[in-house]
């Protein structure tokens, strides 16, 4: 029993065998203070180490390792996306943020803190509304980063030319040949540019950004005519990167106008996926196009002048001083913003030429607003005008509700275009390609139950090409997406055991494709190690850790792609492929478009200016032979899948130098793949890296029968490595095992573990039979 200055009412926090916490409050401040509070209980320091990232406050608790992520977060200006955030927070909004930041600040006052706090040997400044926001935008970046394409692209132009670029990039159009101010751009500031970002995006927590090199997420929906129940069940596993503690928090929150579980980030009050009493829903990312690179024109006599349709016009100055740890003055540097937006190659000391970003979330916006009326709608209509509020990159939302609906909606804002369409660098001094808007609600994707009774989503391509907008040029491809379908079709009628074995699914229907294109060009009279040919030719495709056949076929894969690479673009593929010291693109989202172009080209021809590709694979056969030799031991049977393919769940700081010796990560083997539904993110290189990308946490809502739902986090819900909650879930994520998401007080009761009161300091102690009561229908 605690006594909590700032409740108006006491509030019962049970927590059961998993370490969930089950708020029941009297009113909806109360609810959200108490959320901040037992957040704060279990990931205050996570949460701390968020907001500091978000505001590019690092090296004040780490010293020097901290600065390049600090540089990067105050030029591409994440502070001020988290303050036109709050600048746009509607007072209800704000009321439910203000609350949740109480109960944060009530724990931070009364303690104990974690032992990070000790280690680093400093105290978290009081918690505010903006740090929520901080940590939001974090993520928002994660999702929509696809400036570096933009970039990418004017590299391979200016190397290649047009037409080979058109040829290597599918989402490049020829028109952008003219639009497209490669001189002024150049190579090598591209070049530059990237690797600065990539060199401190290795110390982010959620390890290689943006998402799209991660590869993504899964969710699906299916109505009552799939399931035994009769009821729709909902599925979604997002993809993220391996860190402890998890990047998502489990909870369920019940008190004035809502009853709502699910999970939700730390430092975020309300519920990100998961139900409220009658309605369920999941995320995948959309991969939406809301960023775009303006090249500026600065005056030659003042930097701090660039050109608008011939006439100069001032920019904005913003000093920014960096306390760094240990060092009696801070770093200072000064962030230039055009109408567009930062000058992000100021990153580059003494790069005069001038690339500003455009971010959507540079725009005041009502984000929470969005998310607290999707946790409160009663019916489709409700959640999808929630929708109208959406700023968060889009997401694909599927839905369910327990009349037996199914529903699609993508909300967000994706800009509308003067001219262009925002896949490669554009000129910022003229208002040819200005952005005159946003694509309206009304017109964004969505859909009520569809004849198939289903949605699938994978990251895949959301229309086909009669819709009138672009929303991306950056679909994955849908190999995730069919391979859910085909098992939904095969398991039918479902159970949700059945939905879980989905989710634990670890063929791969690429593998299955390549390997057809691929094994005809192996001579079998000529070929090394004929037998081990033959048994891929034998093998299903499943990414088994024990398994030799996934290491044969990926090693094979990543010498067969760097052979393509290499005679299509020569000198620029060590770029493109992140060798060298630079460590150009890792895990680049160039990878995704050269798995796919190599495989075309084996499959239907290569343009006349690649040439044949056949004779390729027999030559990356016999180097992925040596490699595996090398690497693994001489023979083949200790060359499994989970020695090339593993996870190293690690603190978020464990990449820092100097203190990630504190944390030592914890190496799993990792079934599953980079194109298989029990998705583990690693590009096809060699020697492999630690998987980058790993369902984030997993969840099936049975829609209407909510006991029956069922999670998992890898890891568990506590930041405390003491916490028996810390890292309890990990066997059961690695195992394909679940916990059940409790939902009523009868199921919550008996799986209770521990039970707080917390008390306002005005009205004492509750007593032993209270219990706030359930509101009425």
């Amino acid at each position: 029993r605690e006594v909590v200055p700032g409740l108006t009412a006491p509030v019962e926090v049970i927590r059961d065998h998993w370490g969930v916490p089950h708020i029941y409050a009297q009113n909806e401040a109360d609810l959200f203070f108490a959320q901040g509070y037992v957040q704060a209980q279990d990931r205050l320091f996570q949460m701390d180490a968020s907001r500091r990232l978000g505001a590019g406050r690092l090296s004040e608790i780490v010293g020097p390792p901290g600065l390049d992520v600090d540089r990067t977060a105050r030029v591409f200006g994440w502070g001020q996306a988290a303050e036109a955030t709050i600048r746009g927070a509607s007072s209800a909004s704000r009321a439910v943020i203000d609350a949740y930041t109480a109960g944060v600040n009530a724990f931070i006052e009364r303690g104990p803190l974690p032992p990070e706090f000790t280690l680093l040997a400093y105290r978290p400044e009081p918690w505010t509304p903006l740090a929520s926001a901080q940590w939001s935008v974090v993520l928002a970046w994660g999702l929509s980063s696809n400036w570096e394409m933009e970039l990418l692209r004017a590299l391979m132009l200016e190397a290649l030319g047009p037409d080979r670029a058109a040829d290597l990039m599918p989402t490049y159009e020829a028109g952008y040949r003219t639009i497209l101010p490669d001189v002024e751009v150049g190579g090598r500031l591209a070049q530059a540019l990237i690797t600065a970002y990539q060199e401190a995006a290795r110390y982010l927590p959620l390890g290689d950004l943006p998402a799209t090199h991660a590869g993504g997420s899964n969710s699906w929906v299916v109505n009552g005519g799939w399931t035994w129940s009769g009821r729709p069940v909902l599925a979604n596993d997002p993809h993220l990167a391996p860190v402890f503690p998890a990047l998502w928090y489990e909870c369920h929150l019940h008190g004035g106008r809502f009853h709502i579980a699910g999970f939700t980030s730390p430092g975020v009050p309300g519920i990100l996926i998961g139900h409220n009493e009658r309605v369920a829903w999941g995320i995948t990312n959309a991969f939406p196009d809301v960023q775009d690179v303006y090249v500026e024109r600065l005056n030659p006599d003042d930097p701090h002048c660039y050109q608008v349709n011939g006439d100069w016009r001032q920019a904005d100055v913003r000093r920014e001083e960096i306390q760094v740890r240990g060092r009696r003055r801070p770093e200072v540097m000064e962030v230039v913003t055009t109408r567009h937006g930062p000058i992000i190659s100021a990153l580059l000391p003494g790069e005069s030429r001038a690339l500003a970003l455009r971010w959507a979330s540079f725009e005041p916006n009502d984000h929470l607003r969005s998310l607290l009326e999707m946790c409160l709608a009663p019916d489709w209509n409700a959640f999808q005008a929630a929708g109208r509020h959406y700023a968060f990159p889009s997401q694909n939302f599927v839905y369910a509700d327990v009349e037996g609906n199914v529903g699609y909606l993508m909300p967000g804002r994706v800009p509308l275009r003067t001219g262009g369409q925002g896949l490669a660098p554009v000129p910022g001094w003229t208002d040819d390609y200005e952005w005159t808007g946003w694509i309206p609600p009304e017109e964004m994707p969505a859909r009520l139950n569809p004849i198939s009774g289903a949605f699938v989503t994978a990251n895949n391509r959301v229309h086909g090409s009669g819709y009138p907008h672009l929303l991306t040029g950056e679909w994955l491809a849908p190999y995730r997406a069919d391979r859910i379908a085909q098992l939904l079709v095969g398991y039918s009628p479902l159970s949700l055991e059945d939905h879980a074995a989905i989710q634990g699914d670890i063929v791969s229907l690429f593998a299955r494709r390549f390997l057809t294109a691929a094994l005809p060009a192996l001579d079998p009279a000529r070929v090394e190690r004929a037998d081990l040919v033959e048994r891929l030719r034998l093998w299903d495709g499943a990414m088994d850790v024990a398994a030799v056949e996934p290491s044969l076929y990926f090693a094979m894969l990543a010498r067969f792609i760097e052979a393509c690479v290499e005679r299509a673009t020569g000198d620029l593929a060590d770029v493109l492929l992140g060798k060298g010291l630079l460590d150009g693109f890792p895990n680049n989202p160039f990878y995704l478009v050269a798995t796919e172009l190599s495989l075309r080209w084996l499959e239907t021809g290569a343009p006349d200016w690649v040439g044949d590709v056949r004779p390729l694979v027999a030559e990356a056969w016999a180097a992925a032979l040596a490699h595996l030799a090398a690497h693994y031991g001489a023979g083949a049977d200790t060359w499994t899948w989970g020695r090339l393919h593993y996870v190293n769940l690690s603190h978020h700081f464990a990449r820092v130098p100097g203190l990630g010796r504190l944390w030592k990560p914890q190496r799993l083997p990792a079934a599953g793949g980079p194109f298989t539904v029990n998705y583990g993110g690693i590009a096809p290189t060699l020697p492999t890296r630690p998987v980058s990308g790993i369902p984030s946490c997993r969840l099936i809502l049975d829609v209407g029968a909510w006991d029956n739902s069922l999670a998992v986090l890898p890891g568990g819900q506590s930041g405390h490595p003491a916490s028996p909650n810390y890292q309890d879930g990990l066997a059961d994520w690695a195992r394909q095992r679940y916990h059940p998401m409790l939902f009523s007080r009868e199921r919550v009761e008996a799986a209770a573990a521990h039970r707080l009161w917390l008390a306002p300091a005005q009205n004492g102690w509750p007593s032993e039979d209270a219990t706030p009561r359930r509101r009425e229908p």
